[in-house]
């Protein structure tokens, strides 16, 4: 067995926030870049100082280095010259956010209802400027000063113009509807929607014909919301994010295109979810990601393409029988993924209910990865070894451990006349994540260096808060192991 430590190494990058910075040194490298190339396949050019190689690069080139500034300040290019006034002119990304709108003197000087006005009439004039008949991206981002004329307005004027992407943040006081301009638009692949807790209502008729990608961030999902779904033929990538359901009973993704479906939720909707149902029967589904409170139920069909599934419980409290047997069905009917994620509170709902699982045992032969969050004591290892025995081909472990508890000094991990398919030929790989050196996971690591037969690698990553020691690593390194191929490493916290 090798032994080995390392430390993560920090890469200092640009952030995506200084939009400015990033455009210029995207605009300084393509300059380089071009200038490298004449140079190359031209006699060298003694026309001194003072060229403007930015100017002549492609439109193309331009127009994408621009995308990553707002449209004011693209606008404010326009006075450098002719060229640069066609370029912004012909921009096919638009990008309009009233939070980084004028300048900082300017927004001093005038409230906020008069900086509202000016923006207003600068996408007005924009719109009516502008010449691109085939816009790539529209972004729009408003918040709440603005009334439901103004936005339909902006919306109409990007989806005449052929507009491929949406990605639109706004509240109204009243429910916004797809007005028929969204559901038309056949050059429409993305539509990210942000209503800070507004409703959205659905048109009488349907559309998104070429719709590949939906994203709701903050809607107020209502009874018909399901109908959307399902409505859209080519619809691949469904995500559904702080979103609430109101009223809602039954939310039904259902869809023979849908291949990812993430619903995810950090804020405070327990109550929403508690009085709702989810169904999601997608047989070309490959990715589900579940994030959120613990709805009614959850209800799975059909998921014969299933690859990698996430099932992350929050504001539960303490699990229950309840949560157990709801996870319990979940996972039965996704049993041929190959990648499966379970939160704490899965883990500690299957333990309530270990004799129902142990007698409608499921087996999962194709999954090769099995992430789980974990207290390391006796609940929690009693529920892993099962998982364990129930995934013969499985290859890599993940286990990130919370608070531990101690286990009966007569409790074993594993009783040695019982065979575990996967440490004889399959593991490969074992992570434990927020290593505290305590003696419970001491045992863990013991365990299982004894007996994964074909082991490669041992990752121990130090919690943040604890005195990492060398101790620890010479005390592993002297554990017996099945493997004389593994290779042990200790890691250093990281916070990314």
């Amino acid at each position: 067995m090798h032994l080995t430590n390392s430390t993560d190494t920090c890469h200092l990058s640009p952030t995506t926030n200084n939009r400015q910075n990033q455009s210029f040194f995207l605009l300084l490298n393509c300059s380089k870049k071009k200038d490298m190339m004449e140079k190359s396949l031209k006699k060298p050019d003694f026309l001194g100082e003072g060229i403007d190689r930015i100017s002549n690069l492609p439109d193309d080139i331009l127009h994408n280095i621009l995308s990553y500034l707002y449209m004011f300040d693209v606008v404010k290019l326009s006075m450098l010259s002719k060229r640069w006034n066609y370029i912004w002119k012909t921009m096919p990304y638009l990008n309009f956010d009233i939070n980084h709108f004028g300048f900082e003197r300017i927004r001093r000087r005038h409230s906020h209802w008069v900086m509202a006005e000016k923006f207003k009439e600068c996408i007005d004039w924009v719109l009516i400027s502008q010449s691109a008949n085939n816009l790539v991206c529209f972004k729009l981002c408003c918040g709440g000063m603005f009334d439901e004329g103004d936005i339909y307005r902006w919306i109409r004027g990007a989806t005449t113009r052929n507009v491929q992407e949406l990605v639109l943040s706004f509240r109204l006081a009243e429910p916004f509807e797809l007005s028929c301009c969204f559901v038309t638009c056949e050059s429409l692949r993305v539509l990210r929607l942000t209503l800070h807790g507004s409703i959205l209502k659905l048109p009488n008729h349907f559309g998104f014909n070429q719709l590949k990608l939906l994203h709701l961030v903050e809607v107020e999902l209502s009874n018909e919301t399901s109908c959307l779904f399902s409505a859209c033929p080519v619809l691949q990538k469904l995500i559904l994010r702080n979103c609430s359901f109101g009223t809602t009973t039954m939310l039904d993704i259902a869809s023979n295109s849908l291949v990812y479906v993430a619903v995810r939720n950090y804020v405070n909707n327990g109550k929403s979810y508690s009085e709702c149902n989810i169904k999601i029967s997608c047989p070309n589904l490959k990715v589900l990601k579940y994030r959120a409170p613990k709805a009614k139920d959850i209800i799975l069909e059909n998921l014969f393409s299933i690859e990698v599934v996430q099932i992350y419980f929050f504001d539960l409290g303490d699990a229950t029988e309840e949560v157990g047997m709801l996870v319990h069905t979940m996972i039965k009917n996704v049993r041929s993924t190959s990648a499966l994620k379970l939160c704490i509170y899965s883990i500690l709902g299957l333990h309530k209910v270990l004799r129902e699982v142990r007698n409608s045992p499921v087996t999962f032969y194709r999954l090769k990865s099995l992430n789980l969050t974990v207290r390391i004591d006796e609940v929690c290892m009693r529920v892993m070894m099962l998982l364990l025995k129930c995934s013969p081909n499985l290859e890599v472990l993940d286990l990130f451990s919370v608070e531990n508890y101690g286990w009966d000094e007569n409790w074993m991990l594993h009783d040695p006349n019982e065979t575990i398919v996967c440490l004889e030929s399959h593991l490969k790989s074992i992570k434990l994540n927020d290593f505290k050196h305590e003696e419970n996971e001491m045992e863990l690591l013991r365990f299982s260096l004894k007996n994964a037969r074909v082991l490669e690698k041992l990752t121990i990553v130090w919690d943040g808060c604890a005195d990492i020691s060398e101790e620890a690593s010479e005390e592993v390194s002297m554990f017996p192991r099945a493997s004389s191929d593994v290779v042990v490493t200790f890691l250093d916290f990281d916070p990314n």
